[in-house]
């Protein structure tokens, strides 16, 4: 009898230490390692195991596209740079490995092209993360306000047209920096975007699998998701055509 609680308790005290070492950053050491000797499926179950930890992190977004490319796993790797590039949208790695990762996918679809204003918009929010863009938003709000005050009170009407005129340019300003911080926080949170997984999938006409068939597209590419009706999802391709597919096809990004 006391040996078999010795064995339970034995047992029971070496489970609870082999959790405790498997912390996240045992389990990122352990990951970096396995890749390093291109072990890379040991690699990915490391990193995945973090993932499922509830970690969520551009670093190993980014690890975890690097592996599954490494393993010619093309669509997770286009998914997983996605996620990556959601968290750091201005990595240039990040961005160059997706690139590269979409053209190894048999799907070529060319954008609609986008208004220079709103192009310049997108690439401006993107300097910097939501967070950051509301810390300079205030900052500038509180500078405008300065300038204001200072028209307010002081003397000289030269000086205080000048401090008018200045608080309402960095008034404007702020404006800019609190709708690059709004565009920024939507891009982050967007749950709209999805990457097809399945080898083929056939785009309908109608949310049903007797549907006229319009396209057929394949891993790897990148929809916007419209609407879900049951099974069914009505997608957006990055030229502009719309269809339906099969919501078992495509993973979300976020």
């Amino acid at each position: 009898m006391k040996k078999v609680l010795f064995l339970i308790i034995f047992c029971l005290v070496s489970f609870l230490t082999a959790e405790a070492r498997e912390t996240p950053d045992s389990l990122w050491n352990e990951a970096n390692a396995y890749y390093a000797r291109e072990q890379y499926q040991d690699a990915l179950d490391h990193y995945m195991k973090i993932e499922n930890s509830g970690v969520e992190s551009a670093d190993l977004y980014y690890n975890i596209g690097n592996t599954y490319f490494k393993m010619r796993y093309m669509a997770y790797a286009v998914l997983y740079y996605e996620k990556a590039l959601r968290l750091a949208p201005n990595d240039p790695d990040i961005a160059y490995n997706l690139g590269i990762a979409r053209e190894q996918c048999i799907d070529r679809i060319e954008p609609v092209p986008t208004f220079f204003v709103a192009d310049w918009i997108r690439k401006s929010h993107q300097i910097m993360s939501s967070d950051m863009w509301a810390i300079v938003s205030v900052g500038v709000i509180l500078l405008a306000i300065l300038f204001f005050l200072i028209f307010l009170f002081a003397r000289g009407v030269r000086f205080r047209k000048a401090a008018f005129i200045l608080s309402v340019i960095i008034f404007l300003f702020a404006v800019m920096t609190t709708v690059f911080a709004w565009q920024s926080r939507k891009q982050a949170t967007r749950k709209d975007i999805a990457i097809v997984l399945a080898a083929v999938s056939p785009v309908k006409a109608a949310p049903d699998t007797q549907g006229k068939d319009l396209l057929v597209i394949h891993e790897g590419t990148r929809v916007r998701v419209l609407e879900q009706m049951g099974t069914w999802a009505r997608i957006e391709l990055e030229d502009g055509r719309q269809g339906w597919v099969a919501l078992n096809e495509i993973v979300f990004v976020y």
